[in-house]
């Protein structure tokens, strides 16, 4: 057994995929988008408003939610990034489907403050632990509100992005911690990696012992 695989430090290993044109820069692209569209607007985007196009890259990572209960999302649409990582069509299924029952907790603490914060999206750091013939799996997941529309119930707009071999299915995540983006200076230059670069708040005991 590895201990970089069971400390809450092996986030720090899983961040070293997150760079402009790495493995969890899906993650990146949805968010630009939803905060451009924001911006523009001054207000959270609806569904309506989102334009595939402006994220194209990102389409199979990306999944869409809506709000069943105040703290459960039912996936409604999925990319094909998580029908490879869970061997089967997520749509219908609760986003709480694809996280380890010992995390479900934590996520269902996040999706209520999401839904009733101020807009601020959220961003997880995810390990599918090893197992028998299967690899540890890190993963980052983006969740951005979007605005109701006529009624309808609350939605969101969000990324699942992994570090790694997806191996043997379904792979399930346990929550490492939240991955916080700093403020941005006004000093650094727009392409400035060092203003892109997240830093992690662990969540303690959000960490299993994966099977050996």
């Amino acid at each position: 057994m590895v201990e970089s695989e069971t400390h809450p430090r092996a986030a720090v290993i899983a961040l070293s995929g997150y760079r402009t044109g790495g493995a969890l820069s899906a993650l990146d692209d949805i968010e630009r988008y939803w905060t451009q569209l924001r911006d523009d607007q001054g207000s959270l985007p609806s569904r309506a408003q989102l334009d595939p196009r402006g994220f194209s890259r990102a389409l199979s990572n990306c999944f869409v939610a809506e709000a069943m209960a105040p703290r459960h999302l039912r996936l409604r649409l999925t990319g094909q990034h998580m029908t490879d990582l869970m061997g089967m069509d997520m749509r219908g299924m609760p986003l709480s489907a694809v996280i380890l029952p010992e995390s479900r907790p934590m996520l269902e603490d996040k999706i209520e403050a999401l839904m009733t914060g101020d807009g601020t999206g959220v961003r997880l750091t995810l390990i599918s632990p090893r197992s028998y013939n299967r690899q540890a799996l890190f993963a980052g997941m983006l969740l951005l509100p979007l605005a109701r529309e006529n009624g309808t119930p609350a939605k969101v707009i969000g990324a699942l992005a992994t570090v790694g071999t997806v191996g043997w299915t379904p792979r399930r995540f346990q929550i490492l911690g939240e991955t916080a983006r700093p403020a941005r200076r006004p000093d650094l230059a727009e392409g400035d990696a060092e203003s892109r670069r997240p830093s992690l708040t662990v969540i303690q005991g959000g960490v299993v012992e994966p099977a050996c």
